[in-house]
């Protein structure tokens, strides 16, 4: 039956904002029930919402005053009923240990036993030296975490991720005992999720060049057919430095000092180091227009015109880190002339917003007043666009392109951003609504998230899961996107398709139903956010 009623199928804490939405052309009495029957709430939604979005009208209640811990449904007459969904203090631990064990399971050049990663246990991949384009030069870059779908490997994603995870542990320090490596047998004195991060860290220590710069990306020329990562033997290659990778690298260098300093000391200086040198490297490197596959090279470009906004979170990172005044005068020099903000694989700005509003060392005050103005005006936006939205997203009638649930997730840091700014609650309201939207409160009624919920994503455009037939847990779809970019989308949708329906939970829809790790970063740090936020 075609659904109706649209809830967080994840599930609640108890003190967490709690909403429902009813595709109707009517104002709806509903009830909602324990999983025995036993009706505990009932009401009237009575405001409707004209979606354009979803092309479709929807009326929405409130029904955070139930805190009880149990599993529940909601019933509307003429409507049916809705997925079950729990109310309950852990009802975000299986979320978070599959979120984050899904980077362990994406490692790359290195071996996955039976015993931790199950039907996607693997040898060691990639795991031959690959060829500097160009040249004849071999580099041994294996490690660090598979892109996304296919098997590429890519320094500004890759940074991103790894800052997002970072962030997520500040945000929800109890990430740090709750998460758990599958692998039982990996040995460390860090915390379980720092040692994943490391092994991002320690990859892109490798994609370094002598005089500082970073490598863009390794890979094959082109992507592969659906095969398991050890089947790919195809040469690998090593793209031209990028000053995308080269700042990013620096900025996500400096930011993790911090978290490693308290339990590896050696090691928060190596990242010292190497943040520094990528600095320095800076200084000489200019790539007008941004970073180009070279000719043979046909997998995924993270190309970015403007490099402005990734040196501007390295000044403030590098800033924050060490307090040399010329990385607080880069910094400064460019937020004078435009303040960035995003938090996304080329929009990096309000990474380096955080950390020099945060900074501990002198800032220039007025600045800083700018740049919280700033961060709080987006964030006003957003909150507009929540509250006219039948699901509470804050994404606009055109922004369902591709990874619009990387827009949805990161629109819920940014008003949890504001949140912090102002304690302002309808901030944290609107963010948990963006974490609900991607747990199944949207117009396809799907747990974006392989795994989770009741009715989830089965079948992502993600190799392993495709060669084996069945999905990895804990993976986020990148959800609706109205470019009809892939053969079954163009199949399947046309111009009238609402676009936040243009969804094809199909292997071969890689517009709409690929996975990536900045895509998975997005949405640990929006859950850590809200959850740390109401603990």
């Amino acid at each position: 039956m075609y659904k109706k009623i649209f809830v967080n199928q994840v599930g609640y804490l108890p003190n967490m904002a709690k909403r429902v939405t009813f595709q109707s052309d009517r104002p709806v009495r509903y009830s909602v029930h324990t999983t025995d029957g036993s009706c505990v709430l009932s009401g009237t939604a009575d405001r409707a919402f004209e979606n354009a979005a979803a092309g479709e009208t929807d009326y929405t209640a409130d029904f955070s005053s139930l805190t009880a811990p149990g599993r529940y449904y909601i019933a509307a007459e003429g409507l049916g009923e809705s997925d079950t969904f729990l109310i309950a203090e852990n009802a975000y631990d299986a979320f978070l240990q599959k979120s984050v064990a899904f980077f362990y399971l994406q490692r790359c050049g290195h071996d996955l036993p039976v015993s931790a990663a199950g039907d996607f246990a693997h040898p060691a991949c990639h795991t031959a030296p690959a060829r500097v384009y160009g040249s004849d030069e071999r580099r041994q870059v294996s490690g660090g975490w598979h892109d996304a779908g296919d098997y590429g490997r890519y320094v500004g994603p890759g940074a991103m991720s790894a800052a997002q995870l970072l962030y997520a542990c500040e945000r929800d320090p109890k990430l740090l005992t709750l998460y758990t490596c599958p692998d039982k047998t990996l040995d460390s004195s860090l915390p379980a999720i720092l040692e994943e991060i490391k092994y991002e860290l320690d990859w892109m220590m490798k994609m370094q060049r002598e005089d500082g710069a970073l490598y863009h990306k390794v890979s094959c020329l082109s992507f592969c057919s659906f095969i398991m990562p050890q089947e790919e033997k195809e040469e690998l290659y090593i793209s031209p430095v990028s000053v995308t990778a080269t700042a990013d690298f620096a900025a996500v260098c400096a930011l993790a000092i911090r978290f490693y300093e308290k339990y590896d000391v050696a090691y928060a200086e190596k990242l010292a180091e190497v943040s520094r040198k990528a600095y320095r490297a800076l200084a000489s490197l200019s790539i007008p227009g941004g970073f180009k596959n070279p000719p043979e090279i046909s997998t995924g470009e993270y190309g970015d015109t403007c490099d402005l906004d990734e040196r501007y979170w390295a000044a403030a990172e590098l800033y924050k880190a060490f307090g040399d005044s010329s990385y607080r005068e880069d910094f400064e020099a460019i937020a004078k002339e435009k303040i960035y903000q995003g938090y996304g694989w080329a929009d990096m700005g309000s990474y380096g917003n955080l950390a020099y509003i945060t900074c501990p060392r002198p800032v220039d005050e007025n600045l800083k007043n700018q740049i919280t103005d700033a961060m709080k005006s987006a964030a006003e936006e957003l909150l507009s666009t929540a509250c006219a939205d039948g699901y509470g997203t804050a994404l606009t009638l055109k922004q369902y392109g591709w990874g619009s649930n990387l827009g949805a997730a990161n629109h819920g840091i940014q008003l949890y951003d504001a949140w912090i700014l102002t304690k302002d609650e309808r901030y944290l309201s609107a963010a948990t609504d963006q974490l609900s939207y991607l747990c199944g409160r949207n117009p396809m009624g799907l747990c974006y998230i392989t795994g989770l919920g009741t009715d989830a994503i089965k079948h992502p455009h993600h190799r392993p899961s495709g060669f084996l037939g069945h999905a990895m847990e804990g993976m986020l779809s990148g959800g609706p996107c109205d470019w009809q970019a892939d053969e079954i989308a163009k199949q399947l949708f046309t111009d009238q398709t609402p676009p936040a329906k243009c969804l094809a939970d199909m292997t071969g829809s890689y517009s709409t139903n690929e996975i990536a790790i900045y895509w998975n970063s997005a949405l640990v740090l929006l859950a850590a956010s809200v959850l740390g936020a109401l603990d």
